[in-house]
């Protein structure tokens, strides 16, 4: 037979378990409501399964048994003289009525014709042993259990074996009333008990009283017309930044915020000419002069990688292959001032360039357990380590990157072949299970340049493009930025960061403040 299980507490919370064993909380205005709408939810059951449900509840006042009917009948079943609620006891047969009566309750019974409902393993007592005020049912009392509108059926369940023939109502009143009231002051003294134990869960913390502190107030604005008018006045103005300068200031600050321990990013895209090692540069630099520290930007390409040629050079032309045939030398935090003869120094960039093999071919020098080997020794030194990825999604390099890194960034231009071979890997990637890393990365979408001919009806399919991008990838990461085209950037020469537009030195502040947020 089903059976329903609720624990109540005297401030209305209440823990329900059905009989498949599944349990819900729930939280109602007081011990009251609570009652009454765990009965009602006992009745609805029977009502829906046709059959009669065991309904237990149990609060700080005692235990109840009840046997509950569809039609809104019950009956006590539970051991003969058990306490329930408030004041409730079960060889009474006096059970509280629900908050919210069935639609097809009947006509309200005779209180004086109740007789009590006990199971059919109740204890045989000699009658002799009982007085008769000890045991009668009081009369059902409407008002005081019950909203007028429910009735129930004038239906006498048989009296049981051991009771007296009759009993006087006075007697049966006399005999429930001060059970009632006893559990009422109980359940008063409960409350009453638990009332500090709530005040000292509500008093405030440590973490809360420095919660509280007002803002600092942002300094005087340096952007904008704002931080002009407040230079030329030599500080006699000091006028508050503008949004977009505020916006930024947001940017920097979670390119500034604090990791824990060495965190890794990789940047895919499985066709090449996607903007991979652009986006990977530009972002190593922007982490380097907003948030400084150690931060390496690494041409992982399964063959010959651009990222080297593409970086200021060094003193030597010392690549990813180098490193890995002095590895056994670095596994001493004390040999770390050699890495500067295996990495590039970027300048007023604040990064290092690990670059890959110097020579193309058709076989992988680094191979996966080899990037896992120096992966394991370089997060020694650098806090972040940024990974320009290869094109082949079967190379062990490419698969080792996806594995190790903390985020992955999806890289592309607004191009149809671009944006469809991006599809492409972001199917591999879920194929491979790195659906949910997926999920904290970013898409970087770079617009490419626009030609002199046609050019507002390129424009128009750029952005119906750009919308495509967006739709589809939208269900996949966690933010989508797009950086304009810059002409700094066509050559395919050095980066010179100096030389980028304002625009893209700001889209990338937006895309490394989100990379550091998935982080």
């Amino acid at each position: 037979m089903t059976q329903i299980d609720a624990v109540l507490s005297v401030t209305g919370e209440a823990q329900i378990t059905g009989s498949d064993g599944r349990t819900w909380r729930t939280a109602y205005p007081d011990l009251e409501t609570a009652r009454e709408s765990v009965h009602a939810t006992a009745v609805a059951t029977a009502a829906e399964i046709d059959a009669p449900v065991h309904l237990k509840i149990s609060e700080p006042a005692g235990e109840q048994r009840l046997l509950v009917h569809g039609n809104g009948e019950f009956a006590v079943d539970a051991p003969y003289g058990s306490a329930g609620p408030s004041g409730f006891d079960a060889s009474l047969g006096v059970p509280p009525a629900p908050a919210h009566a069935p639609a097809h309750a009947s006509p309200s019974i005779d209180p004086a014709a109740v007789a009590p409902a006990f199971p059919s393993h109740a204890p045989s007592f000699e009658p002799a042993s009982f007085e008769p005020a000890s045991f009668e049912p009081a009369p059902f009392e409407a008002p005081a259990f019950e909203p007028a509108s429910f009735e129930r059926a004038a239906a006498t369940p048989a009296p049981p074996t051991h009771a007296p023939a009759a009993a006087s109502a006075s007697a049966r009143e006399a005999a429930a009333a001060p059970i009632r009231e006893e559990a009422r002051d109980g359940a008063r003294d409960d409350a009453r008990s638990e009332a500090p134990l709530r005040e000292r869960r509500r008093r405030p913390t440590a973490a809360d009283f420095a919660a509280s502190r007002p803002a600092v107030p942002q300094s005087p604005a340096r952007e904008g017309w704002q931080g002009a008018v407040n230079t030329l006045s030599g500080g006699a103005l000091r006028l508050a930044p503008g949004e977009r300068e505020m916006t930024r200031r947001e940017w920097r600050a979670s390119v500034q915020r604090g990791l824990a321990g060495h965190k890794c990013v990789v940047f895919v895209n499985l066709k090449g000419g996607a903007s991979k090692t652009t986006s990977c540069y530009l972002t190593a630099a922007t982490l380097g002069r907003v948030r400084g520290g150690n931060v390496l930007a690494w041409d992982n390409n399964e063959n010959k990688g651009t990222l080297g040629d593409r970086a200021m050079q060094a003193s030597h032309d010392h690549t990813a292959a180098d490193l890995l045939a002095n590895i056994d030398r670095f596994a001493q935090p004390s040999n770390a001032h050699e890495l500067v003869n295996y990495v590039r120094a970027q300048g007023e960039n604040k990064f290092h360039v690990l670059a890959s093999q110097n020579q193309a071919g058709d076989k992988e020098v680094i191979d996966g357990s080899a990037f896992v080997q120096l992966h394991t020794v370089l997060r020694q030194f650098y806090h972040l380590a940024l990974v320009d990825t290869g094109n082949a999604s079967t190379a062990g390099t490419w698969q080792a990157a996806v594995e190790i890194a903390d985020e992955i960034v999806l890289v592309a231009m607004n191009k149809e072949d671009s944006s469809k071979t991006l599809a492409a890997t972001v199917d591999t990637l879920v194929d491979m299970g790195f659906a949910d890393k997926l999920s904290r990365g970013i898409l970087l979408v770079t617009q490419p340049a626009l030609p002199s001919k046609n050019r507002k009806a390129r424009a128009t399919a750029n952005e119906e493009r750009l919308a495509r991008i967006r739709d589809h990838f939208g269900h996949y990461v966690r933010q989508i930025v797009v950086a304009p085209h810059d002409e700094a950037l066509d050559d395919g020469a050095d980066i010179i960061f100096e030389n980028l537009a304002p625009e893209t030195q700001e889209a990338y502040l937006e895309a490394t403040a989100a990379i550091v947020d998935g982080l």
